[in-house]
């Protein structure tokens, strides 16, 4: 028995390492910035050089592009299924490191990492790929394993900075990348995907790969089967309608538009606590504070270890508590902690005080980090992936992913110009009340998701499901 049990963990596994392997490229390109801008600003470069505006664009152009590459890949996505647009997604980003590794000049910069951008998309696409394909108590930890790899990736871009030029970097990145386009050729299609379609039998043999034969597989399958021939029977309702009305009578759905709502909220709660903003201004956060370029470098790295140390032990804390537990729970010291920080720049800023403790900021900064990174960020990116329904999950990923990108460049674009006008006191201040407001929302709408089929998340959203999320029947 625990040898079929292995398998079948095997086999999610491999599905596992292809998000992963791009998830570690996605986050050696977020924390790209931190080892290109000082090349490009660099009076001594003997390389590529550019002005501050010109560097905030490259650092924030991928989240712009990123809009764009949602309208390209939620409607593969939809139409021509997961391994599809997996594919579509990491051979962009092998076409992106390519053309940095090579890049000759600003504009060259500018069209790599817009290229770049167009995968920005897969970190909803990746997602709600790699909840389809796992078990529900295995899908929180995943999530959680996903995440770690973009930590990975941001340790490995500042660790070969010491050593390695960012051409150098942007070379190396190809590898995961090409590894990832390798193994999802061997991917059976999603099972969720072919019972959208209709494609039944071809459904029950991929899930069956997936998640073998028990009674528990048995009835999760019987569940997305039912489900979605109900799908059907609606569908022939409305065949007779144009696309436009089709698209209209879609967009008005009030479950699709909730779930885009809840992952647009936790969305901006993962921009707003530093998830990317420390990715990539850390660097220049901690030199500011600090006024040493040394301590800031080092603090980076050290910030990296910590996100994969946080990372690493919210796979244990997911497992053992609920999603609303850990979100307001942590998310509330999260924004406790940014407050903290706030004050204490203020008073070191404007009244010399504290300013003989000189490691005492930088640790509350990593603190802060490590405690997100524990709670509200892996928790936020799980329901990201869970809340969709399955037949709009198309359409909610494009919807979605376009104010992720928005919120991303935003935030990239932002803060070194709130940093430089508002100070990191300021900066801190204005992100802590936009985690307040979205987590103060989601504390009345969120449903708990912990340890159910997406089937039964959704049944919950559409109130047709009892207290644990099955369907209702007459």
């Amino acid at each position: 028995m625990s040898r079929v049990v292995d398998k079948f963990w095997f086999r999610q596994i491999f599905v596992l390492l292809v998000a992963c392997l791009h998830s570690l490229s996605a986050g050696v390109m977020v924390a790209f910035p931190s080892v290109l801008n000082p090349a490009l600003l660099s009076p001594n470069s003997t390389d590529i050089t550019a002005d501050r505006n010109q560097a905030s664009w490259i650092a924030s152009i991928n989240g712009l592009s990123g809009i764009v590459g949602f309208f390209i890949l939620s409607p593969i996505f939809q139409s021509f299924g997961r391994k599809a647009v997996n594919i579509t997604l990491n051979v962009v980003m092998f076409v992106g490191w390519i053309t940095l590794a090579t890049a000759s000049n600003v504009t060259m910069l500018f069209i790599a990492r817009a290229i770049q951008g167009l995968t920005v998309g897969g970190v909803f696409i990746a997602a709600v790929t790699l909840s389809e394909y796992s078990t529900p108590r295995r899908r929180g930890y995943f999530m959680t394993l996903k995440k770690i790899s973009i930590g990975l990736g941001s340790l490995t871009c500042h660790t070969l900075a010491l050593f390695c030029t960012w051409r150098q970097i942007a070379g190396i990145c190809v590898i995961p990348i090409s590894l990832a386009i390798l193994f999802v050729l061997l991917w059976p299609e999603s099972p969720s995907y072919l019972a959208m379609k209709g494609r039944f039998d071809e459904c029950e043999k991929a899930f069956i790969w997936l998640n073998g034969n028990s009674l528990e597989s048995k009835m999760e399958l019987k569940e997305l089967i039912n489900a979605q021939m109900e799908q059907h029977e609606l569908k022939k309702k409305t065949q007779n309608l144009s696309q436009v009305k089709k698209f209209f009578i879609q967009l008005n759905n009030r479950e699709m538009l909730k779930a885009c709502f809840i992952v647009a909220l936790v969305t901006l709660c993962i921009d707003a606590c530093g998830r990317y903003f420390l990715l990539a201004y850390l660097t220049q956060i901690l030199e500011e504070i600090t006024g040493s370029n040394s301590i800031a470098m080092y603090g980076s790295i050290v910030s990296d270890l910590l996100l994969i140390s946080a990372l690493a032990v919210s796979c244990l804390v997911i497992r053992l508590f609920d999603r609303r537990t850990l979100l307001f729970g942590l998310g509330s010291v999260t924004i406790f902690l940014m407050f903290i920080i706030s004050i204490a720049v203020f008073t070191k800023s404007n009244f010399n005080f504290l300013s003989s403790i000189t490691w005492l900021i930088p640790c509350l900064i990593l603190l802060h980090s490590f405690i997100a990174s524990v709670g509200i960020i892996p928790v936020a990116f799980t329901i990201s992936a869970e809340v969709f329904p399955l037949e709009h999950r198309g359409l909610c990923s494009c919807i979605s992913g376009v104010a992720f990108t928005i919120f991303y460049a935003a935030t990239l674009k932002l803060t070194p110009l709130m940093i430089e006008h508002t100070g990191v006191s300021g900066t801190y201040t204005i992100y802590a009340l936009i985690v307040t407001f979205c987590l103060a929302i989601l504390f009345v709408i969120l449903p708990e998701t912990k340890d159910k089929t997406l089937q039964q998340i959704e049944n919950e959203m559409k109130g047709k499901s009892d207290k644990n999320g099955r369907l209702l029947t007459n």
